[in-house]
């Protein structure tokens, strides 16, 4: 027992001495520059390396002041809190000191030129998932040092080598289909063993991941887009990280992530949120639960890793030109943090446009509880999230286009789930889809009916909301049902390869229905693009009838029809009793069919069809 002792007591001796020994050591600032003309005058910046909480810190720049420095647990980790006062220099110089010796750090302020970052309904969202679109730099297919080592097309859980230069050579194929907003799956780093390429376990905010690409390329991106009046959609990820993050590797402090005495995994129940019944156990283990093994659950509850977050945030905007934020796993959030972090963007870009993941099949109080100025009673104080992803019209146009039409089935659904859109401050904000890259294809869903295809697209680009689709929908790809992992919905595009024997992003390179079904994207693109009917424009629907189902969009000088029969014959729609909305309109003009329409009494609709009718006086 004496000899343990003695060598415990020589160990921690021998340590501790090293410890005092070890000259501290600056590897990293975050952000590493910053902008000096923000409205927000606070800066945080987090410097790691080795024993950096040993140093004193002092800035040798008049105008800038230090507010405070904050040591934690671990002493690789110091935060220094700054005020940037009226200082609007292009740099300020830190000066760190350590037993009489002084190291200086020159820290560059950018001059922000502040251009308006929102999204309009009028937009047409287009998700790109990085990985499975196009190799556009085979060079950088396999990250060296990184930990997963390996690239193949072959392997559905895999990198297969797609990239953000990819993306870039093919944004005249997207422009043409008038997509006006490109949304990519997360781009930060994923340095994880296995299943890097999904990009939702990040391992670094600020590093683009090397096989996308490089922070630069991103940029690239965002400056190509801008030139053609196009925009960017972020994919943020603020509820968790990957398990190999370095700030994982080397804890700064036990409040960094939620701890739990052993794993404990959330139990995926957003409505404890809004449960006035639920227990604090249960709203504990939705927030605070690790989403996954690999997927530590930060705690955004402490102050320091706030602002690291928000900041992040903000510098991807500032820096790359970033439009908007679709913003994962929503619910799973500290609420009061979200709201935090969407007002401190929002008071530097106003009327930036962010929609949160809510998949919550709990009605549609579950996603609009978590927007801005919402209606319902119960709501915390503010909220600053612009919208939802709206998973309650893509059920509910499933159910209209799988189910028979009954009084409350099939189309039903979606007249019931607009019913419910008062409970939104606007819901011509949310964000509306069909499929992504979390949920079955589209045209898998609907059994690869062409015709009910149609009445979706018809629906999707006629609807309120911010319409999104997904890479690929525009050429009807399906995946395999049932399914083995992800990776099946998450295909490659054809012709993103150089060895590809099929290239689909030209006309000749698709089938007959293809072309038909990405010529008419582009042509309800267009449409909803040139009238403001489907952009600020009111909804009015009438309640389903039989296999029918109509509404209008409109404004004070335009009008369209829509019509939908799902019945599997032809049919004749009494308009009789949509007066209110015909009312000195005397002919109209179905852009689906191009048939010019001389009698509005009776609208004649072929079996599973849509009509998209321009009313005339």
């Amino acid at each position: 027992m004496k000899m343990k002792v003695l060598s415990l007591f020589i160990c921690t001796f021998f340590w501790a001495f090293v410890t005092l020994a070890q000259k501290p050591e600056i590897k990293r600032i975050d952000p590493q520059f910053w902008w000096h003309n923000l409205e927000s005058r606070d800066l945080q910046l987090t410097v790691y390396g080795p024993l950096v909480a040993n140093y004193a810190v002092s800035v040798q720049t008049e105008g800038v002041k230090v507010k405070e420095v904050q040591k934690l647990a671990n002493p690789n980790y110091l935060l220094i809190y700054l005020d940037l006062g009226n200082y609007h220099g292009k740099d300020f110089v830190l000066q760190f000191s350590h037993e009489g010796k002084v190291k200086t750090h020159t820290y560059s302020l950018l001059t922000l030129q502040k251009l308006p970052h929102t999204i309009e309904a009028s937009d047409l969202v287009y998700l790109v998932f990085p990985d499975r679109f196009s190799n556009g730099d085979p060079k950088n297919d396999i990250g060296k040092g990184m930990r997963e080592t390996y690239a193949s097309k072959d392997s559905l859980g895999g990198r297969h080598g797609g990239d953000i230069q990819g993306i870039i050579n093919h944004l005249d194929y997207m422009q043409d289909l008038g997509v006006s907003c490109v949304w990519l799956n997360p781009t930060l780093v994923n340095d994880q063993p296995a299943y890097s390429y999904h990009g939702y376990a990040l391992t670094d905010h600020y590093l683009t991941d090397p096989r996308l690409g490089s922070n630069d390329t991103y940029k690239k991106l965002g400056d190509e887009l801008h030139k053609r009046g196009m925009k960017l959609m972020m994919d943020l990820v603020p509820n968790h990280i990957g398990s190999k993050h370095w700030m994982m590797l080397d804890m700064p402090d036990p409040s960094f992530v939620n701890q739990w005495p052993s794993f404990t995994r959330t139990n995926y129940r957003a409505t404890t949120h809004m449960d006035p019944y639920a227990s604090e156990y249960d709203k504990k283990k939705m927030v605070d639960g690790w989403f996954d093994v690999q997927m530590p659950d930060v705690n955004e509850r402490t102050p320091w890793v706030a602002t690291y977050l928000k900041q992040s945030y903000l510098w991807w905007i500032n820096y790359a030109g970033i439009d908007a934020f679709r913003i994962d796993t929503y619910s799973y959030n500290d609420y009061a943090f979200m709201d935090q972090c969407m007002e401190y963007i929002q008071r530097e870009y106003p009327d930036f446009y962010s929609t949160g993941e809510i998949w919550e099949q709990a009605g549609v109080l579950s996603m609009a509880y978590f927007t801005e100025n919402n209606k319902y009673k119960n709501s915390p104080a503010s909220s600053h999230l612009t919208s939802a992803k709206d998973f309650h019209f893509y059920w509910s146009m499933l159910d209209a286009l799988n189910q028979k039409p009954e009084w409350d089935k099939g189309l039903a659904k979606v007249y019931y789930t607009l019913c419910h859109d008062g409970l939104y401050n606007n819901p011509n904000m949310n964000l509306t889809f069909l499929d992504n890259h979390d949920i079955n294809r589209f045209y898998t869903e609907i059994k690869e009916d062409f015709q009910k295809w149609k009445i979706g697209m018809g629906m999707l680009f006629t609807m309120r909301g911010v319409p999104s689709i997904y890479y690929g929908t525009e050429i009807l790809m399906t995946n395999p049902l049932p399914r083995k992992n992800d990776g099946q919905i998450r295909q490659d595009f054809p012709g993103g390869w150089p060895m590809d024997t099929l290239n689909k992003f030209v006309a000749k390179g698709r089938t007959a229905q293809e072309n038909e079904a990405y010529d008419l994207i582009k042509k309800l693109a267009k449409l909803r693009k040139d009238n403001e009917a489907f952009n600020t424009g009111k909804l009015m629907q009438f309640t389903p009838e039989g296999n029918a189902y109509v509404y209008f969009r409109y404004t004070a000088t335009e009008c369209f029809m829509i019509v939908v029969n799902r019945g599997e014959k032809e049919e004749s729609i009494d308009t009789a009793r949509m007066q209110e909305r015909l009312n000195g309109f005397k002919t109209g003009i179905d852009h689906m069919s191009g048939e010019a329409i001389s009698n509005l009494a009776k609208i004649s609709m072929p079996s599973n069809s849509i009509r998209i009718i321009e009313l005339f006086k």
